[in-house]
């Protein structure tokens, strides 16, 4: 697989975002996008020791599974809490990535980071965001009241010290030679939303054609930090 990766400030002073894209063995390719979570002391810290963390466990076991993924997921929480202990600072980070082998891509992710399925250019998975409104939702206590753009900003899950707060979701998908996986963070999604993206690579020839178009609509409307890494064979 190959991949391309784009990344954006937006109108924040710095990018807290970290986008990853790494083989770690011959026949495995890590993609991940850390999003540091902006209110928070150093979120661009706590992007980066998630990222390193989780690439050095994953490229040290035998089996990459749901299990062996928490734990390294488990391992970057306590490096972030050594971290905070060590400098007294507050920080977290949201995160999602694919680890694509042998057409099978195992799909985690702890936040708001979106993982994004197209098979012949039509959308066939969308992950859901650890966010306040789909929590509501899931327990069946959501209104009218709480669907405000507001809420979907407000993450239940991160990687930010405490394990408890940061148990993965996982998706397996089969991956077709022509399909295309996206991994993007909100910064991205709530400008560009899933079915745009639909949209986009339909009516894009090459796909550094479709990648061209999202990153002009970034440049012109990303508020926030926006990151997103495109895989396909058929870059």
């Amino acid at each position: 697989m190959k991949s391309i990766t784009l990344t954006h400030k937006g109108k924040r002073k710095i990018n807290q975002d970290v986008v990853l894209t790494k083989n770690i063995d011959p026949d495995t390719y890590l993609c991940l996008v850390a999003d540091g979570m902006g209110g928070y002391d150093n979120g661009e810290i706590a992007a980066q020791i998630a990222t390193e963390s989780i690439l050095t466990f994953l490229s040290n076991i035998d089996e990459i599974n749901k299990e062996s993924i928490q734990k390294a997921v488990n391992k970057a929480n306590l490096a972030i809490r050594q971290f905070q202990e060590q400098n007294h600072s507050k920080m977290g980070t949201t995160l999602g990535a694919v680890i694509l082998s042998k057409g099978i891509a195992k799909c985690f992710w702890v936040g708001d980071i979106k993982i994004l399925h197209y098979s012949d250019s039509k959308l066939t998975f969308e992950s859901k965001s650890h966010n306040l409104i789909n929590e509501l939702s899931d327990n069946e206590l959501s209104n009218e009241s709480f669907k405000s753009s507001k809420y979907s900003h407000i993450v239940t899950r991160s990687i930010q010290g405490d394990v408890k707060k940061s148990v993965i979701s996982y998706q397996e998908l089969t991956i077709k030679e022509k399909d295309e996986l996206i991994i993007c963070s909100d910064g991205v999604h709530n400008i560009i939303d899933s079915h745009t993206i639909e949209f986009i690579l339909k009516n894009n020839k090459h796909l550094f054609e479709a990648m061209t178009t999202i990153d002009d609509r970034l440049a012109l409307e990303a508020i926030d930090n926006a990151s997103l890494i495109l895989i396909s064979n058929n870059i």
